[in-house]
């Protein structure tokens, strides 16, 4: 069952999605869009891989398909992933001035990146904040009580993971970290049965209690 944190979205607002064309955007963009939150899609094709064109292409066919008028733009010369993420910053700085972006960045991902701060020496930072605040705009993280499972299902029971391109890279061990924590570590740990998804929700619903 997909969770939301209402209290970091009140429908009255106009919203934008960062949608990268994986399950959990996906997922996001219908669920919010069945709940009468006003969205505008936003997509950045870093233009690195062939991939990153079917992406773009699946990307319009979704907002024509749902009757949005989604904005993308095309990276140009990008190659590394600092250059790839002040690109995607600069397009939402002219997309949503002042505005508020959401991703969808769920419990799993959460625990990714908890465990990628402890192999860095700093297990006491949090991993997300329900808000960021940049000069332009704010990113909202409000589906960090939700797992990847509960978006995959949202899509595979309305018909709807058509839409989805998965992105290649993600299963790629060497040279990611990330990768390395998803696809090695943590399916370790589960096989000891052992989980951090319980400590990730006590964690978020601490911030909750603050807001």
């Amino acid at each position: 069952m997909i969770k939301v944190i209402k209290q970091i979205l009140p429908k009255d607002r106009q919203y934008h999605l960062a949608v990268s064309m994986g399950i959990d955007s996906v997922a996001a963009m219908f669920w919010l869009k069945s709940k009468g939150y006003q969205v505008t899609p936003l997509h950045f094709n870093h233009n690195l891989r062939a991939q990153n064109g079917i992406m773009h292409d699946r990307f319009l066919e979704l907002c024509r398909d749902l009757n949005l008028d989604g904005k993308s733009e095309i990276g140009i010369g990008l190659r590394t992933e600092a250059e790839c993420r002040q690109a995607r910053l600069n397009f939402f700085k002219k997309q949503a001035p002042g505005g508020h972006i959401i991703t969808a960045h769920h419990l799993n991902d959460w625990v990714e990146s908890y465990l990628l701060k402890c192999l860095r020496g700093h297990p006491n930072h949090r991993p997300f904040e329900l808000e960021s605040a940049f000069p332009e705009f704010s990113v909202l993280h409000p589906f960090l009580l939700t797992k990847k499972c509960d978006f995959q299902q949202y899509l595979e029971r309305n018909g709807w993971m058509r839409y989805v391109v998965q992105d290649e890279t993600n299963s790629f061990v060497k040279g990611s970290r990330r990768n390395w924590v998803r696809n090695a570590i943590i399916p370790q740990m589960k096989k000891q049965r052992l989980s951090l998804e319980k400590y990730a929700k006590r964690r978020i619903e601490k911030l909750l209690q603050r807001t």
